[in-house]
């Protein structure tokens, strides 16, 4: 592996990112000429030119555009690697990133038992349906709704237990039963913003595509919860986030079936998130806990 001078590297990012010379001088406590001179070092070993050096500006070449890209996520993961180990005062701070719908459903009532094994942490939720980008953006646990697999992360599956059709008990007529998935179809259908659930499930079934696109669209999970119990429709909920619902007889599943999923809920992060201990536990904890519900669930 053929790599340049740290030193050198520095150098350039620090010129690069300011524009000037004299202000990556100041910001690496050393002289002009010494940046000036890393930077030619630089050069020389790359066979290319960086910069274009006018009288009173820097301007990247297109090798030096495109060589800044390829180095600056590099640096960003050695700074936030750094400061996730050095931070006491983030030492006890967590920031998950999850769906509001999880955090409701799953996170925030089993979040007080970590609390209390670990007096002082502040566990941070941020909610969102887009997919965040951990290292730039300060995140240091993503919780993920999909079929697995994220390049250049970990993951681990938190919850994958089946999907269940549910409604409020006041959706169904007095003495009627429902006996097939084909009941299904004389009652509003409630999705999430993907829709991909039912479609699972009625292509298991064998039952026309079209059925599948019937109903409202909530932006997520908790919105088709909050929905189903108030009898606005039929949903399709994983059990392990509707067991007290159920428990409550807010919810019922008029069918008495399940379904398997392709899909599942994982967390996900950067191996750097572990630098920390309370990361740690915090990753321990989790997983811990939905491997714990999903056995007692199954048997």
């Amino acid at each position: 592996m053929k790599l340049p001078p740290l030193h050198a590297l520095m150098c350039f990012e620090s010129a690069a990112r300011h524009m000037s010379v004299k202000r990556a001088a100041e910001e690496l406590c050393v002289t002009p000429s010494a940046v000036s001179q890393q930077v030619s070092k630089l050069e020389e070993m790359l066979h290319s030119r960086l910069f274009i050096r006018g009288a009173r500006a820097l301007e990247l070449t297109t090798e030096g555009r495109i060589y800044l890209r390829a180095i600056r996520p590099a640096f960003d993961q050695i700074s936030e690697a750094t400061q996730r180990l050095m931070d006491d005062e983030k030492q006890n701070s967590i920031t998950v990133s999850c769906t509001s719908g999880f955090a409701i459903q799953w996170l925030l009532p089993r979040l007080p038992a970590f609390e209390k094994q670990n007096p002082g942490v502040e566990v941070q939720i941020s909610t969102t349906n887009r997919q965040v980008d951990l290292l730039t953006e300060g995140i240091d646990f993503a919780i993920r709704h999909g079929a697995g697999g994220y390049p250049g992360l970990e993951a681990e599956c938190l919850i994958n237990d089946r999907l269940l059709p549910v409604c409020s008990p006041t959706l169904i007529p007095e003495g009627q039963t429902l006996t097939s998935l084909l009941d299904l179809t004389q009652f509003t259908l409630l999705h999430d913003e993907h829709r991909m659930d039912w479609a699972v499930w009625f292509k298991a079934a064998g039952i026309a595509h079209a059925i599948e696109e019937k109903g409202p669209v909530f932006v997520d999970s908790n919105g088709v919860l909050e929905a189903a119990i108030a009898g606005k429709g039929i949903a399709l909920i994983r059990s392990t986030l509707i067991r007290d619902e159920l428990k409550k007889g807010l919810l019922i599943n008029p069918l008495r079936i399940a379904i398997d999923s392709l899909l599942a809920y994982y967390l996900v992060y950067d191996e750097s998130a572990l630098l920390q201990k309370m990361s740690r536990k915090f990753r321990d904890w989790i997983v811990s806990t939905a491997s714990a519900e999903s056995n007692e669930y199954s048997s």
